[in-house]
């Protein structure tokens, strides 16, 4: 993070895992965001309304900036088996946009893969959201050929994280 990020962001702000009583917030920042931006599909549905078993019991997290007792922003890392994780719903409050938490949501993610030994870490998305797709850059997600079972039929770009 440069300097100028950690100025913006608010020391009152924490990264924190998972806790049921942010499922609701996990669902409405993210269900705002591909409202917005995409189509919601039946995958993001069934996911953000049963988080637990669809990313926790299978060996996922949720991480959530809070400040507070408000949710500001949201980022899960979804288990695939074999040491193969997905970065994926990442959403931040509109109202704190621009203060770094995307980048350290998604920064909480590389931390957890790192400690549970990953092999690959991925992430689908679409060009359009420029913000998003610099913000993965600087984090050294590299543009990958998107594969033929991938998640999401709204997405246009796979990109996998070649940091260390």
């Amino acid at each position: 993070m440069t300097a100028q990020q950690q100025n913006k962001t608010p020391a009152s702000i924490a990264i924190v895992p998972y806790q049921s009583t942010y499922k609701q917030a996990f669902h409405d920042l993210n269900m705002a965001w591909l409202e917005r931006y995409f189509t919601v599909e039946p995958v993001h549905r069934h996911a953000l309304e049963n988080p637990e078993s669809e990313i926790l019991e299978g060996g996922g997290e949720i991480f959530f900036a809070v400040r507070g007792d408000e949710v500001l922003g949201t980022v899960a890392i979804r288990a695939d088996g074999e040491g193969v994780y997905e970065l994926t719903k990442l959403g931040v409050d509109p109202k704190a946009q621009g203060l770094g938490l995307g980048r350290l949501l998604c920064e909480a993610v590389i931390d957890y893969f790192k400690a549970k030994g990953g092999k690959r870490l991925y992430l689908e998305t679409h060009t359009k959201l420029a913000p998003a797709m610099r913000l993965y850059e600087t984090l050294d997600f590299t543009l990958m050929e998107k594969p033929e079972d991938a998640h999401y039929q709204g997405t246009d770009c796979y990109m996998e994280w070649t940091g260390e």
